[in-house]
């Protein structure tokens, strides 16, 4: 009886510590990432469940600017990202946001794994990269606090996929340093795979 219970406590702490490493998350950025942050007057959070519908509704807003624009990217984003997925993910602490003047102005997503990398090496993956469309260089700003995330829980990559027929976006990794390392599609979904080494 004695050993049983035992097992039994030592089963659930090696649960509750898989559990754990998918959850925990060191969300320290560097002073220089602080203060460009606060010289924009932005601040950087983990996004909430009640702050989802504004959230949501930057997606449409890009979703919009990128049909007026005639770019065919996210036409179908609502029926692959549904809001229970959001909710999931804000549930993880996994989407933050950045807001300025109390604005939600940015979102974006960090996992540890995604289906299109084959390997096992210590990474972040970035997903889900949204800004309102009348905000400049904020994209520069999330690059930076990802790369400052993957230093701070000791990753060796932060990677990504990207729409590989949207040059423009593609340019925006280079300029950061993220080097092309796969092409590959996934149905209608053709993307390059990068990755920026910490």
């Amino acid at each position: 009886m004695f050993l049983k219970k035992h097992i039994k406590i030592y089963n659930f702490y090696i649960i509750y510590s898989k559990i754990f490493m998918v959850i925990h998350m060191n969300y320290n950025i560097s002073n220089e990432c602080k203060k460009i942050l606060r010289d924009k007057n932005i601040e950087f959070e983990v996004a909430k469940e009640e702050q989802l519908n504004e959230i949501l509704k930057i997606y449409q807003e890009r979703m919009n600017w990128f049909k007026e624009k005639g770019i065919n990217q996210w036409t179908k984003y609502k029926e692959h990202h549904s809001k229970d997925e959001f909710k999931d993910i804000i549930k993880r602490k996994r989407l933050f946001i950045l807001k300025q003047n109390k604005d939600i102005i940015s979102a974006f997503q960090i996992e540890e794994n995604s289906k299109y990398w084959e390997d096992n090496k210590k990474a972040y993956y970035l997903y889900k990269v949204v800004t309102l469309p009348k905000t400049r260089k904020i994209g520069d700003i999330i690059v930076e606090i990802c790369k400052d995330l993957a230093i701070a829980n000791n990753k060796m990559y932060l990677r990504l996929d990207c729409l590989e027929k949207n040059r423009e976006l593609n340019k925006i990794y280079v300029k950061h340093g993220f080097k092309l390392v796969k092409k590959g599609h996934d149905k209608a979904y053709y993307y390059n795979l990068r990755e920026y080494k910490i």
